[in-house]
């Protein structure tokens, strides 16, 4: 565990190296300022109030930062940390190291996984604290919270397999474009394939969506957990099997 934390904190300080990723706050922050006063001012001209109408702002711009914004984040931080290093032969230090090359993965997985969950929070955190400033109350925050934490879980699995993707190739754009278009290409199937749609992970972007208050059976929610966690599995392990034996 040692030497698995001690990658996790030399990967994220590469990460956060890269003064971009502190920009994407910025943006993300930004575009939460945009969007809420937008719906604030669509509610002044149609109703004539300054009420928010009790919807929680948090909550309503989850399907641009959970199933557009976030995920590009993401994917581009793995390209970050893996097919980068391997194009430009940054990747032989960290091998030069003392330790086995699953916890290098496991740092450099850790590190993506921590920027997302960063970048959650932010969205998060700024949209309620507009919230609290226009309405004067934060709507629902124990089910913004536990839908921003839930939704970790499919971003996860889509962190995997942008990771297994960078095992492929070396070129961190050619990486970034792969991941951008299979990720593209799985989000159209599931909504134009209905067959498809309950089967690819992609469709459960908003997990949350499942587990809080869809009346969803408890046999069913288990059903999905499996497939979720089967995903997950998958794509870890090919992609440590690829990463433990690539060359530099």
């Amino acid at each position: 565990m040692r030497g698995i934390a001690a990658n996790y904190k030399n990967e994220l300080q590469k990460l956060f190296g890269y003064k971009k990723y502190i920009v994407f706050l910025i943006i993300q922050m930004l575009i939460c300022v945009i969007a809420v006063c937008s719906k604030l001012l669509a509610v002044v001209i149609s109703e004539g109030s300054w009420n928010l109408n009790n919807l929680s702002s948090a909550v309503s711009l989850m399907t641009l930062f959970v199933d557009v914004i976030i995920p590009f984040i993401s994917m581009m931080g793995v390209c970050d940390l893996f097919a980068s290093e391997f194009g430009d032969k940054t990747i032989r230090a960290v091998f030069l190291r003392p330790s086995f090359r699953y916890k290098v993965y496991a740092g450099k997985f850790l590190a993506v996984l921590t920027l997302t969950v960063i970048n959650l929070l932010t969205v998060l955190i700024s949209a309620s604290v507009l919230d609290l400033i226009i309405s004067g109350r934060i709507v629902s925050p124990l089910y913004s919270l536990s839908a921003y934490l839930i939704d970790i879980v499919p971003l996860a699995i889509l962190i995997s397999m942008a990771v297994l993707i960078n095992q492929l190739v070396k070129n961190s754009t050619l990486s970034m474009f792969l991941c951008i278009i299979l990720y593209v290409v799985l989000k159209l199937a599931g909504t134009y394939i209905p067959t498809l749609g309950g089967l690819l992970f992609t469709g459960y972007m908003q997990w949350h969506k499942l587990w809080l208050g869809s009346g969803v059976p408890l046999s069913a929610l288990l059903g999905k957990l499996w497939l979720m966690l089967g995903y997950g599995i998958t794509f870890n392990a090919a992609g440590y099997y690829l990463f433990r034996y690539k060359e530099c």
